[in-house]
């Protein structure tokens, strides 16, 4: 893909083919700091050769070194950075063991330094042969502060054997002095940098063929060694004796002026109008610069200009790429704006078509004042970047969008919108989904407005205005539908008859639900829909549903997806195979640490340890599960449904653990505001108090508020409200003395249980619960078939028990150590020497499964470093 190889653009050291000379005295001044120092800088001007003396020293390396290189320019922030040093260090198979693409949410988040100390982990295990060195060329061009905070963090944590190189027309933001006063900085200005006597001598010796001591003295005096300046004058000279050498003192107006009367001017007509339209390009290829400058003959004149060596260095490639000495571009850029200003924005929306990176091109159009190209662009790159859980940099090019079209425009606030959603930013997805659709009406976008509207009635739902919703979702139906549309309102009333009944309406639009999207939604649909179905999985018809959801969305969109892993969980854990349910709660915690710990995951995988933990009695482990939870709390959006849902979790750990002090302080602070819709919520509440009631003695009390929420808990259960409800009943029936009634509480939980098989929805009351109900004295209330169903019940929920299933492991299991075949076949191909990418094409993988099977690997083996795994691998099954 173009977008692919321009990108490696970046992080290929330029090489410039030709016209340099042997500088000893500064390459072996550069060589001794690149090896021993923490941190080289290069600080001068344009044009004093900051670029070619790098690349010249990096050549002159010993082999086995490493090295990352990054050229920057005006549209690089913080997040492309790391996404370009990322790629730049994939050569050498860095183990990561947080995803690199989880680095870039932690910077939108302000967490720069965990970043910096992830980024930092991963290089210190990276195995390299020699020195490691990392280049950042033209950092200047960067605006981002937090680049240089970054690079503060990174600095400070950097492992010995690896070297930070910043080449800069000015001197970075970072503590200096700091690294000055500890001898770790090596430092070269324009006076290092400069030309000497002798290698002026030897550059017009090279370029002239003649030694000519006393012209060499004089271009010297005239540019003072400035690179720029004598490359220029000696052009100049064999053109015409009577031009004058370039004075570096000059201002940047003379150099230009300088650069267009000897260099441009003297170029053939077609050579100069094509570098002037090409001069938008950070790099040249043959297919851009055809695009931009509508020449055909591209070809040829990238090979003139390569010929002439006009100011560009040479990139690696299939095709060749040149890149333009920055100095060149911008009096190229400057000319172009100068001579023909009515062109620009044509050439820039030209250089924007040929671009299929969503990002760069997005930024391309909004160098031309493009903004409609511009949202277009953003929102045709949309739903693949949040596939990607890539929402923090489509908020960051949104806030590139001039303020009063952030503030008008329908598409940038339906992104907006979209973002809000999967963080559970449900006030902020409601106003600016509202916001969209208004304005796509007034555009006469109609499907774009049903898109909204549909979203902006699930996210009025999730903000308890449920009446509200369902009229909007009745207006949306009112008119014609999409698929998106139709399928969206049918999540819609999902939700809405899940709260309101009836008690099957969840499993109907479900099915209705799944049946859409099979026929062709996209992967980011799918699990846009996904969110938070479990809640109503105890309703007829929903888990079976659900399996179909996740059997869909695995064909749609593969296994990548860490909400395809939570809902195999839940499913599990409504089965009772609470074993297989340890495991992939394992797979999610991996999946976590692998992200970056993303809130929405974090949140929900807490949840699903409080269920896991209470039916195997673990509580020790559901003491730490309940404070993760507790500090989660503060940072969600107390105006969304989602909060509350928390804070019930939150309070059945608490009730579980039978910290009622806690219970009664929560309960203090967990209700449902006047005027929010959200029935289930309150029911929940009511059956903590009711259960708070019942440990105080307060059983008449107790009893009457459950024996209001057993005529409602059935047919507006959600996820462990009925099963609470009719075992705490049955529990304050016998405490009342009444085991008949008792057992008519009970017996519909049992006759359902029974026909399903689903025992999980019983085993996250706990097996105290249940023991107590196992061995209460029902004087013959309770059929002995509902008894046995009842012990048997105790004795699953006995098997489950944390420590019950402790065994030796197998002299097998000890072998693999928890390895999956899939891993193991990895490990197998690494230690015998293959890369990421070869073990991908070995295995039909992608490269990116193949990073979080080597991540998965280094886990479970409790190791650091690709080596260490492959040593372990020779020595549990020999080879290598």
């Amino acid at each position: 893909m173009q977008s692919a190889s321009l990108a490696r653009a970046k992080i290929q050291t330029p090489r410039f083919r030709s016209g340099l000379i042997e500088r000893n005295e500064l390459e072996q001044q550069l060589g001794h700091a690149v090896a021993n120092r923490r941190l080289v800088l290069l600080v001068a001007p344009a044009g004093y050769g900051k670029t070619a003396a790098l690349s010249r020293q990096l050549q002159r390396l010993p082999p086995g070194c490493a090295v990352a290189w990054f050229t920057a320019d005006e549209d690089d922030d913080l997040q492309r950075l790391l996404a370009h040093l990322i790629e730049a260090l994939e050569p050498l198979d860095p183990p990561w063991r947080l995803a690199p693409e989880a680095l870039f949410e932690r910077v939108a988040q302000g967490r720069l330094r965990e970043t910096a100390i992830a980024f930092l982990s991963t290089l210190e295990a990276t195995e390299t042969p020699g020195h490691g060195v990392i280049v950042l060329d033209d950092l200047h061009a960067i605006a981002d502060a937090r680049v240089f905070e970054f690079l503060g963090h990174l600095l400070e944590g950097l492992p010995p054997n690896w070297t930070l190189v910043i080449a800069s027309r000015v001197e970075p933001p970072l503590a200096l002095a700091r690294w000055r006063s500890r001898r770790e900085l090596a430092e070269f200005d324009e006076t290092a940098l400069s030309f000497s006597k002798k290698e002026v001598q030897d550059l017009w010796r090279h370029a002239t063929g003649e030694d000519d001591a006393k012209q060499a003295d004089r271009l010297l005096e005239r540019t003072q060694g400035w690179a720029a300046g004598l490359s220029l004058s000696i052009e100049a000279s064999q053109g015409s004796a009577a031009r004058t050498p370039m004075d570096p003192r000059h201002s940047r107006r003379h150099l230009f002026d300088y650069l267009a009367s000897e260099v441009l001017e003297d170029l053939p007509g077609e050579l100069q109008a094509f570098l002037l339209r090409c001069s938008f390009l950070s790099e040249l290829t043959v297919p851009r610069c055809e695009q931009v400058s509508g020449n055909p003959r591209a070809a040829e004149l990238l090979e003139e200009i390569e010929r002439r060596r006009l100011f560009s260095s040479v990139l690696d490639g299939e095709e060749l790429t040149l890149r333009l000495h920055d100095l060149f571009r911008d009096f190229l850029e400057e000319r172009l704006r100068r001579l023909h200003p009515e062109e620009v924005p044509m050439l820039l929306r030209r250089a924007a078509q040929g671009e299929a990176d969503p990002l760069r091109r997005t930024l391309t159009y909004l160098r031309a004042g493009a903004w409609d190209d511009a949202e277009q662009s953003l929102a045709s790159g949309t739903a693949d970047m949040l596939a990607d859980d890539r929402s923090a940099q489509i908020l960051r090019i949104i806030e590139q969008f001039p303020a009063d079209i952030q503030a008008r425009s329908p598409v940038l606030a339906y992104a907006r919108g979209l973002c809000a959603w999967p963080r559970y930013q449900y006030a902020t997805a409601r106003s600016s989904m509202e916001h969209a659709a208004a304005g796509f009406d007034a555009l006469g976008r109609h499907d774009d407005a049903q898109h909204a509207r549909a979203m902006q009635a699930l996210a009025m739902i999730f903000c308890g205005q449920m009446q509200a919703a369902r009229r909007l979702g009745q207006a949306i139906r009112s008119r014609p539908m999409d698929l998106e549309t139709e399928t969206l309102s049918e999540v819609i009333d999902f939700w809405y008859e899940g709260h309101h009944g009836p008690v099957d309406g969840p499993g109907h639009r479900l099915a209705k639900v799944v049946d859409l999207l099979t026929r062709g939604a996209s992967a980011e649909l799918w699990f846009r829909c996904m969110a938070l179905f479990n809640i109503f999985i105890g309703r007829p018809g929903v888990s079976a549903q659900l399996q179909r959801l996740l059997r869909g969305a695995r064909t749609a969109a593969g296994e990548g997806h860490w909400s395809l892993h939570v809902m195999e969980a839940w499913l599990l854990l409504w089965q009772g195979r609470i074993a297989e349910l340890g495991t992939v709660l394992q797979d999610i915690e991996e999946d976590s640490r692998w992200l970056g710990e993303p809130s929405g995951l974090r949140i929900r995988l807490a949840t699903l340890k409080v269920m896991y933990q209470v039916a195997r009695g673990d509580m020790d482990d559901l003491r730490a599960t309940r404070d993760v939870i507790a500090a989660h709390t503060s940072l969600l959006d107390r105006s969304s449904d989602m909060y509350l849902a928390v804070l019930g979790i939150l309070v059945k750990a608490c009730v579980a653990l039978e910290d009622w002090t806690s219970v009664r302080t929560y309960l203090r602070t967990f209700h449902v505001e006047a005027g929010r819709e959200n029935p289930g919520t309150q029911m929940l509440i009511d059956s903590f108090k009711a259960q708070f009631a019942l440990h105080e003695g307060r059983i008449g009390e107790a009893l009457t508020m459950l024996r209001e929420l057993v005529t409602r808990s059935s047919l507006l259960d959600t996820v462990y409200l009925d099963v609470t409800v009719r075992t705490q009943l049955a529990l304050a029936e016998l405490a009342d003395g009444s085991p008949a009634a008792a057992w008519r509480a009970l017996e519909p939980l049992v006759r359902q249980v029974t026909a399903s098989g689903n025992v999980g929805q019983v085993l996250i009351v706990g097996m105290p619960v249940l023991s107590r109900l196992s061995l209460a004295s029902w004087d013959g209330a309770a059929s002995k078939e509902g008894l046995a169903v009842l012990r048997q019940w105790v004795e699953t929920a006995r098997h489950f028990k944390v420590g019950a299933q402790e065994k030796p492991r197998s002299p097998a299991a000890q072998q693999d150590a928890g390895l999956s075949p899939r891993e193991l076949e990895v490990l197998a191909l690494l230690t015998h020497g293959q890369s990421n990418k070869l073990i991908a094409r070995t295995l039909d993988l992608s490269p990116h499964t193949v990073k979080r099977h080597v991540a998965r690997i280094l886990d479970r083996l409790d190791l650091a470093s690709r080596m260490q795994a492959a040593n372990w691998y020779r020595a549990h099954f020999g080879g290598g």
